[in-house]
């Protein structure tokens, strides 16, 4: 019977469901596309893809002169297929993820064995800033584990080390969730931390994306 429904009525149920050392995932398919999603939030090609959709078309920048792009917290590549589908960037892109079964998820369901220009690291973010040598004209910051940043990628340290990474002339967004009174008075703090560190910036903005999320842009 719960296959039956399954076949006829696939958004009422996960086409595949794991737990990881990190998070708990279910693919599912809405609307005739797959979409990752963890326990409280969309991780991959949902609403995800929306806010980055919209914070790509705030900025007003034009992406064809920028060679390389960083996506911190890679997911299943929601990010890079804005990127190379939607917007046409041709340079090469760094996904650092540190949960290899979101990438196994990514190529099993949403192409990435077949993608070009990418390279892939599975590492924790925090670690990878610190020993990368490679300036970038793009970095993105989606460092989640389900609906909470972990505390460390609040720290001046991170943060001037993507401040090290970010080529002259080049762009960072930074994602965050705006929902419960803790993620307030962390973004209050952040707020402060990312003034501190990018006060040489030509611009550091907020873009209010839904009710839910905080993007942080930097141009540098």
């Amino acid at each position: 019977m719960k296959s039956i429904l399954r076949k006829y009525f696939p958004g009422f149920f996960p086409i595949e469901k794991i737990t990881t050392d990190f998070n708990y995932l279910e693919v599912n398919k809405r609307h005739g596309r797959y979409v990752l999603d963890s326990e409280h939030v969309n991780y991959s090609f949902g609403t995800l893809h929306k806010v980055f959709q919209k914070a790509f078309q705030l900025t007003k920048h034009d992406l064809s002169s920028f060679k390389k792009a960083l996506l911190l917290g890679f997911g299943a590549g929601s990010v890079a297929h804005i990127l190379q589908k939607e917007l046409g960037f041709e340079g090469l892109i760094t996904g650092v993820e540190i949960d290899a079964k979101v990438i196994e998820l990514g190529g099993e369901f949403f192409g990435l064995n077949s993608a070009q220009d990418l390279r892939i690291e599975i590492c924790d973010a925090f670690d990878f800033v610190f020993k990368e040598q490679q300036n970038y004209d793009l970095i993105v910051v989606d460092l989640f584990i389900d609906h909470l940043i972990p505390e460390k990628f609040d720290q001046i340290e991170f943060l001037t080390q993507l401040n090290r990474l970010l080529e002259k002339g080049g762009m960072l967004l930074y994602n965050r969730m705006n929902q419960s009174f803790k993620d307030k008075n962390r973004i209050e703090s952040f707020r402060k931390t990312c003034a501190d560190v990018f006060k040489t910036a030509k611009l550091v903005e907020e873009f209010n994306i839904h009710s839910n999320n905080i993007i942080f842009h930097v141009k540098k």
